[in-house]
């Protein structure tokens, strides 16, 4: 750009006209909390009714009990179940609908996520599968909160990985063993859109 007389008086007046302006900034809600936390842990399933889910949602699930790890600090801080449902088979692996209920202390988050589940190509021989439910722009994967999550909402992504064992002990097949390590992101109040 030239610099000339006239570029400098638009300059001028844009900053004179500005700073008598009253300054505002786009903030993210005090009410904005994002929770990460790792479900960890081996589980053998167990058939569960589901009283939380929408349209469609099988009511039985098969659920997994774990613990709620914290990934700053490794120590457990709650626990969860992970329960399982509509699932079907796509694209060589598993698509599901996934309802986790956390017991934090404080209060419990339900959270629900269609979730893929595919068979491992790279990484650890201790997993068999990797699983992940990524949340669609602006989707509320909170079902419901009790105590300090009263009232929460807000996009729940999970990226995880299972070793996925049938008919542990040998002597039921409709057994599921289950050994997780799974990192929830909830983003509780997000104003994404």
């Amino acid at each position: 750009m030239k610099i000339t007389i006239r570029n400098i008086a638009l300059v001028a007046a844009c900053v004179i006209s500005t700073a008598t302006l009253p300054v505002q900034v786009e903030a993210k809600s005090d009410k904005s909390t994002n929770i990460i936390v790792a479900l960890r842990g081996t589980s053998i399933g167990e058939v569960r009714d589901m009283e939380y889910g929408i349209a469609g949602d099988d009511d039985d699930a098969l659920c997994f009990d774990l613990d709620i790890i914290d990934l700053k600090t490794g120590q457990k801080i709650g626990t969860a179940a992970d329960c399982l449902s509509n699932i079907g088979e796509s694209n060589g692996g598993l698509a599901l609908v996934g309802r986790t209920i956390f017991n934090f202390p404080g209060g419990t988050l339900v959270t629900r996520g269609l979730t893929s589940v595919q068979p491992v190509t790279h990484g650890s021989p201790d997993f068999t599968h990797i699983t992940g439910a990524i949340p669609a722009t602006g989707e509320n994967g909170v079902l419901i909160g009790t105590g300090r999550f009263t009232n929460a909402s807000g996009p729940v992504r999970l990226s995880g990985a299972v070793n996925i064992v049938p008919d542990p002990n040998g002597d039921d097949p409709s057994e599921l063993q289950i050994t997780f390590d799974c990192i929830f992101d909830i983003n509780l109040g997000s104003t994404e859109e």
